[in-house]
């Protein structure tokens, strides 16, 4: 059974990157797939210490939701950053989240991570040009593949202010579709 993990970084639980995420669970479908969503925004999450125990022991030592996250994404098939432009980047949610990732990194720089773990990143903006903020994504893609995850694609909604906004951008529901079948393939 193939499982997909969604890591929300919106502080809107029923915002754009909600809706945009909607339509990528659309594309995994539901036979024998299942799919874990968290709302980062909603869950108690500190930030990474740096005190590196997790190179040691394996496991972050702060107890708070990010442990449930990181036994998720360890069994998980495929990952799903999903999160709104704030400030050029991710949001500072998801930014929490993906600075907890460390424990995923072994000394020597090797992964503790399965192999060909996908990982898709969503992205809302406001602005419609979806290739401003591009580069920042590619290199949040090229440092998870640093810590071991598999493949990456993006996915930018661009124009999105509202959920609404969405609605009329049929190319863009349809290709969310499509990457969360390739999250299942």
């Amino acid at each position: 059974m193939k499982k997909i993990v969604v890591l929300n970084g919106s502080p809107h639980e029923h915002g754009c990157t909600a809706t945009l995420v909607n339509e990528v669970i659309k594309g995994v479908g539901s036979q024998g797939t299942v799919v874990k969503s968290y709302h980062l925004s909603g869950m108690t999450i500190k930030a990474c210490q740096g005190c590196r125990a997790c190179s040691e022991k394996g496991r972050c030592v702060q107890q708070d939701g990010m442990q449930e996250i990181l036994d998720e994404i360890a069994s998980a098939d495929g990952i799903v950053f999903a999160t709104p432009v704030y400030m050029w980047q991710m949001s500072a949610q998801l930014k929490i989240a993906v600075d907890r990732l460390l424990p995923f990194l072994r000394p020597g720089y090797t992964s503790s991570l399965e192999s060909g773990k996908k990982v898709l990143l969503a992205v809302t903006q406001g602005r419609t040009e979806t290739s401003l903020f591009r580069h920042y994504f590619e290199h949040v893609g090229n440092n998870l593949l640093f810590l071991g995850f598999g493949s990456y694609k993006i996915l930018i909604a661009g124009g999105t202010r509202q959920p609404e906004d969405l609605v009329n951008q049929t190319e863009l529901l349809e290709e969310a579709r499509q990457m969360g079948q390739w999250l299942v393939e």
